[in-house]
């Protein structure tokens, strides 16, 4: 059976909060969340996040008004200088830190192709095809989208930070999956069709994993036993 990769998990967590996908992506998401106390974690966190209780929304109201009476005593005060001085270091604190999450958190740069590695491409014995992916630079990638066309191509595409993080090990991304997940994603959007081609990368700039009709070798030992239930 395929392992469907944590960060796959991660990007459908706001979709099944919000409860807009399909019974099939639920399931599979509520079975791999039984075996990963992290996403479950992420999982509550967002929900968290999500609620704001009615009486808490009144309470802000009223904080929002005792603000406006303080901030027009203090503009006829002496002190109207000292508040001033107060927000100007809120704002440049939050600046600071918008600064760090674009800089160091938020993925927004593709994983050039020169640095993604593809190997031990094979059909398994239960005819699925599997493949094996590395970044070989070191540095993470926390995030992955999709990109397709109704030609049947089928692109996964690694996301960075504008400052990359290091790894612990050599290779900081590194597994084998096989086209299920692929196919289940194409599937959804385009009526039942299947991909004919998968890639990772930009399609400008992207590696072939696989493609209908290629001559594709059985699988080794290796790679089936990585697949065994």
């Amino acid at each position: 059976m395929s392992k469907v990769h944590d960060n796959i998990i991660r990007d459908l967590l706001p979709l099944y909060i919000d409860k807009v996908c399909s019974e099939e992506t639920i399931t599979m998401v509520e079975a791999h969340l039984e075996t990963s106390k992290s996403l479950r974690e992420e999982l509550d966190k967002m929900r968290a996040d999500l609620r704001i209780p009615r009486d808490e929304r009144q309470e802000n109201r009223k904080d929002a008004e005792t603000i406006k009476e303080i901030s027009r005593f203090w503009n006829r005060s002496k002190w109207k200088s000292f508040l001033k001085g107060a927000a100007i270091s809120v704002l440049v604190c939050g600046v600071l830190l918008l600064g760090y999450i674009g800089l160091f958190r938020w993925s927004i740069v593709p994983v050039p192709s020169e640095v993604i590695a593809i190997s031990d491409v094979g059909r398994l014995e239960n005819g699925k095809i599997a493949y094996h992916i590395a970044l070989t630079d070191g540095y993470e990638s926390n995030r992955a989208k999709f990109e397709m066309d109704e030609e049947g191509n089928f692109y996964v595409v690694p996301y960075r930070p504008l400052i990359k993080s290091k790894a612990k090990v050599d290779i900081a991304v590194s597994y084998y999956s096989t086209l299920d997940y692929e196919n289940y994603v194409y599937s959804e959007k385009y009526d039942g069709k299947e991909i004919s081609a998968l890639y990772y990368g930009k399609p400008e700039d992207s590696v072939l994993v696989w493609k209908k009709g290629s001559d594709v070798p059985a699988a080794s030992e290796k790679v089936e036993a990585w697949f065994q239930p």
